[in-house]
């Protein structure tokens, strides 16, 4: 039951935001508020989240993660029951954003409960039922979410997380066991310098799918700014935040760099599916949707699978065989063309996704073993924010290079038609936004002229697909090479 209530935990924060994502036009016409503030409506939650997920670790391990996941559950409840009821847009980002500081506390302390409830022996194990439980119930919220708007109007939306809370909080109230306190105090000016580094880069980052441009450039300048003097701080200070020492293990930096590989992967790869299905296929964006729902499912079992392989092989190969998985769903990338079957992308994406899940269960377990068992939440938070900083780079990074790559390759296919750079540029950028769940700085432009560029250009658009799919694999084979150096195996012996 501790597995299934952090399951839930973890699925009821990705299936709110997924859910606002794939309706936040909805959204904007039942408060009537502008394009630019949709942008921000859409991300507020991810961000503040991504920004509070050390601190949420922090306050765990001082106070009881027991005590702090359940003070999350009681944040999602009253600020999603807050946006629903939103009279205007200010009250509704208002809620938004403390809504995201309560997910903090769900996904940054569910993993650390479950590393404290369970014996070192069944660890591993309970690791990755966590993560088969938290893809297998993280099918439902999406569409339960968007099934409820069509039939009852935006706000009953938000009700979903809330709904999902209670259950949460009732099976983590029954059934999960009091987590230990460590005592320390907290860290308050670190919690600050860190949730100002991560809220800088992650915007910036986000709004690199733009361009490179001052609102991109000044929040990452100020992230990279916080993010010195918060080493700075925590190597002075007497109770960090953050340890720092736990960067001198091999395995947990081997880890890291498995979690920076693959979410870079899965945020270029959102980027590159949507460039194919919504601009290429004019396809609409909710078939994308569709596509992931067998894909999430196979997770869960390739998430419980990788955890019982580890028991047998080891944590390296384990995660080394995940992270090849990657090399070859990019590969496969490359038989894309411009007839090919929709369905069959359903594969490709799978492969994907599965190679993210294989990886996960070995790089969890390594991170949480690797730590001090009074750390639990700090590291399970550092895990959170490497993965939503690396996803945010993947995107941007692949979002870039896309458009440079496209307006290299198109550019005698465009010659003569009419179609400048710069409409070439904002109609690739339609698919970057369909990616970023509104991430801030899109644009929808006329769809007339992004046909127009499809039709004239097509081929160089299959072409750019082929060059960022080559080229992505560079990361998961540099991931490789780092755990193939990193993880020994006189210390990845698989545990009787």
């Amino acid at each position: 039951m501790t597995v299934v209530a952090m399951g839930l935990g973890n699925a009821l924060v990705l299936g709110d935001l997924s859910i606002l994502s794939s309706n936040i036009s909805i959204v904007r016409r039942g408060l009537q508020f502008s394009s630019s503030t949709t942008s921000f409506v859409a991300v507020v939650a991810t961000l503040v989240m991504a920004a509070a997920a050390l601190g949420a670790g922090v306050l765990g391990d001082v106070y009881g993660t027991k005590r702090m996941f359940l003070a999350g559950t009681g944040g999602a409840i009253a600020f999603g029951v807050l946006a629903a009821a939103a009279p205007n847009v200010a009250v509704l980002i208002i809620g938004r954003a403390c809504s995201g500081v309560a997910f903090a506390f769900l996904l940054g302390l569910s993993l650390a409960i479950i590393n404290s409830v369970f014996p070192p022996g069944r660890r591993a194990g309970a690791i990755a039922m966590f993560l088969a439980a938290s893809y297998a119930f993280g099918v439902i919220p999406p569409p339960l979410g968007s099934w409820m708007i069509e039939q009852f109007g935006w706000r009953t939306g938000f009700l979903v997380a809330p709904a999902l809370a209670v259950l949460v909080a009732v099976i983590t109230v029954r059934f999960v066991p009091e987590t230990p306190r460590s005592d320390r105090k907290p860290d308050i000016p670190g919690m600050a310098l860190v949730a100002v580094a991560l809220l800088g880069l992650i915007y910036g980052i986000s709004r690199l799918q733009a361009g490179v441009h001052l609102s991109a450039v000044v929040p990452i300048a100020l992230g990279v700014v916080s993010g010195v003097a918060f080493v700075m701080w925590e190597r002075h200070t007497d109770e960090p935040a953050l340890d720092l020492r736990i960067f001198r293990s091999a395995r947990f930096n081997a880890a890291i760099g498995a979690g920076i590989a693959t979410n870079m992967i899965s945020g270029g790869s959102v980027v590159v599916f949507a460039y194919y299905l919504v601009i290429i296929r004019s396809q609409p964006s909710e078939v994308y949707a569709l596509l992931l729902i067998p894909a999430t499912l196979l997770c869960a079992f390739a998430a419980f699978g990788a955890g019982r392989a580890a028991a047998r092989f080891g944590d390296r190969a384990v995660l080394v065989f995940g992270l090849a998985v990657l090399v070859v769903a990019l590969l496969l990338r490359l038989t894309l063309n411009l007839n090919t079957p929709i369905l069959l992308l359903a594969p490709l994406l799978a492969l994907t996704s599965m190679g993210g899940a294989i990886v996960a269960t070995p790089q969890t377990t390594i991170l949480m073993s690797s730590a001090p068992t009074d750390l639990g939440g700090v590291v399970s938070a550092v895990k959170s924010s490497v993965a939503a900083t690396s996803y945010s780079l993947g995107a941007a990074v692949v979002s870039l290079v896309g458009v440079s790559i496209f307006l290299k390759v198109g550019n005698e296919e465009l010659a003569g038609t009419g179609v400048d750079a710069a409409q070439a540029r904002d109609t690739l950028r339609v698919a970057h936004g369909a990616s970023a769940a509104g991430s801030p700085g899109t644009a929808i432009i006329d769809p007339e002229q992004t046909q127009r560029v499809v039709s004239e250009a097509g081929h160089a658009m299959i072409d750019t697909i082929h060059a960022l799919s080559l080229s992505m694999t560079v990361v998961p084979v540099v991931a490789i090479a780092v755990a193939l150096v990193l993880l020994r195996d006189r210390d990845d012996a698989p545990s009787d």
